[in-house]
């Protein structure tokens, strides 16, 4: 009896030795990790950039209360912006403000009068509302337009020039798409109506009134912090 538990214990035991060792020979792979996946784009923060484009400009005048038609011409537009965004969810608002170079030079004349009008200096300062689809961004914006003018006129007694600021209003539309956290591209049109301002008013035989209008399709790069 003796016997037969000795054997028993014996088999049980080289049995479990067995399994033992066919376990310990088994290579434990750990399950793969997955990937992190990208961070969205956010994009609070402010901004610094460069743009340029074409500027198409009109100008409606008059001369001493007789209106004398309108002239428009495309030039050149390139300048400076800065602004801050905040983004909540997907709904990202801010403001803006930049200050352009253009080359839009228009002339007339009528009478013998002749003048040329050149937009100098074009700026904007405006709100701006838009929808982020992760790093690329649509908007809208408006607020108020300020410009630089000057008119060289030739009259029937002289010669004559005069610089002068129109302030008026804006509205744009444009879309944003980030390349990386700090570098993004943007296209963007602009609505701008400067108002009009008289130029010459001391000069006799003067009087001209000019009525300025833009419209500003642009391409630039912003760098946000």
């Amino acid at each position: 009896m003796n016997i037969l538990r000795i054997s028993a214990l014996a088999s049980v035991s080289l049995l479990a030795l067995g399994v033992t060792a066919q376990a310990a020979d088994l290579t434990y792979e750990p399950a793969p990790v997955a990937a992190a996946a990208p961070a969205a784009f956010n994009w609070t923060g402010f901004y610094l950039g460069v743009h340029a484009g074409a500027a198409i400009t009109k100008g409606d005048y008059t001369v001493n209360g007789f209106d004398i038609g309108s002239e428009s011409n495309t030039g050149f537009i390139g300048g400076v912006q800065a602004g801050y965004n905040y983004q909540i969810d997907n709904i990202v608002i801010g403001a803006q403000t930049d200050l352009a170079y253009t080359s839009a030079k228009i002339g007339d004349s009528y009478l013998g009068y002749s003048a040329d009008n050149k937009l100098d200096w074009l700026g904007t300062t405006t709100a701006r509302v838009g929808y982020a689809f992760d790093n690329f961004l649509v908007y809208g914006k408006g607020g108020v337009a300020y410009g630089e003018s000057k008119i060289d006129a030739n009259t029937p007694v002289g010669s004559f020039d005069e610089s002068k600021w129109h302030v008026g209003w804006t509205a744009g539309v444009g879309a944003e798409y980030a390349f990386t956290q700090n570098i993004t591209g943007l296209v963007e049109y602009n609505y701008v109506d400067l108002g009009s301002k008289t130029y010459f008013e001391n000069v006799v035989g003067g009087g001209v009134k000019a009525d300025l209008t833009s419209n500003v399709i642009k391409a630039g790069l912003n760098y946000k912090f």
